[in-house]
């Protein structure tokens, strides 16, 4: 059989690999209309030259469908991103060259299209997509190893969407799922902490909304030990480590121990001023831990040095927190009147209502 001419335009992979150049570059718009010259030339090969590479390899169009979807979603344009990855999914079912499935390629496919449902406000479609991928994920690459912390990840997302539809319990059993496979780590073993420290912060969040004060309490404390290991080759989020923290603080109150609960909550404030993995503070985190220490000491009947942490509470919400200022200005309200301030706290309660800045 003859073999077919060149075609006057370039291979699906060389326009692919260019794009993901561009991609690594900051450059999103230019890969985006490399991914999709791409998927459309691997589309055309498909159709009219079935011999070719390209038409015989659905796995690897399943790939550049996938990466011109994540470029939409990253512009914001989560409905078209959508479609991108739905048909990525069809193609990556069709499997590679030599019709192997590939469970890891196919379930980062399924598992954006779940992100870009619950984006939408669709968490019944997503939560779907994202039990389809973590089943996927289970089902390895190609060569059959399984990436547990994919199936984590998806678990956690399928968890997430249960709150959103107020299916507490399901969700629960889903986050425990969720940590069980964290624990088993990617296909070489290796764990991330900074996603198992997330997953079991999840849980504590789950068994507090439902009323499980003392049973959350040990999770949250287990998600400060693995926020503070942190992801493989990174620096630790202390920001991440912070929200943990806080949370424990949080138990504590409710278990009535301020004492144990203030050592927690000026922790936190420590770990936020510390910021992120880049060194970058988080003030809305800030606030919140500032936030709790002003409310710790105030039960505590020290209303003196609530203020001073509401007052830094203050400023730093309205510099980056404006949702969270109301509630720190009538905390501090509530500390100036008991201090006998009144006209202190009468300005305090005027700007509860009054706009940021």
């Amino acid at each position: 059989m003859p073999v077919p001419a060149p075609l006057p335009f370039p291979e699906p992979d060389d326009l692919h690999r260019q794009g993901r150049d561009l991609v690594a570059q900051g450059r999103t718009d230019e890969a985006l209309a490399l991914f999709q010259h791409a998927a459309a030339t691997a589309e055309l090969f498909q159709a009219r030259l079935p011999l070719r590479k390209a038409a015989a390899n659905p796995d690897a169009l399943g790939r550049i469908l996938y990466d011109a979807g994540y470029c939409l979603l990253d512009l914001g344009l989560v409905d078209e991103a959508l479609a991108w990855f739905q048909r990525a999914v069809a193609s990556a079912e069709l499997g590679d060259a030599q019709g192997r499935i590939h469970g890891d390629n196919l379930a980062a496919c399924q598992h954006l299209a779940g992100i870009c449902l619950a984006r939408l406000g669709r968490h019944e479609e997503a939560l779907a997509w994202f039990h389809q991928a973590a089943e996927s994920a289970r089902q390895g690459d190609a060569q059959g190893r399984v990436d547990h912390d994919s199936v984590g990840r998806s678990l956690n997302q399928a968890g997430t969407c249960l709150v959103h539809l107020n299916r507490r319990e399901e969700a629960l059993t889903g986050f425990q799922q969720a940590v069980a496979a964290a624990e088993l780590g990617n296909v070489q073993g290796r764990v991330d902490h900074a996603a198992l420290g997330a997953g079991l912060h999840l849980v504590g969040d789950c068994l507090h909304s439902l009323g499980h004060v003392t049973e959350a309490l040990p999770w949250f404390h287990s998600a400060v030990q693995a926020l503070e290991r942190g992801a493989p080759d990174m620096p630790v989020s202390h920001d991440d480590v912070s929200r943990s923290m806080l949370r424990v603080s949080d138990c504590l109150m409710d278990l009535g121990r301020a004492e144990d609960a203030l050592h927690w909550a000026q922790a936190a404030v420590k770990a936020a001023e510390d910021g992120d993995a880049a060194g970058r503070v988080n003030l809305e985190s800030l606030s919140h831990g500032l936030h709790a220490m002003g409310r710790i000491l105030a039960t505590m009947g020290y209303p003196d040095a609530a203020m001073d942490w509401l007052r830094y509470a203050a400023e730093t919400a309205e510099q980056g927190d404006p949702l969270g200022l109301p509630a720190i200005l009538r905390a501090g309200t509530t500390c100036l009147r008991t201090l006998g301030r009144m006209e202190e706290a009468q300005a305090w309660a005027a700007r509860v209502s009054a706009p940021v800045g």
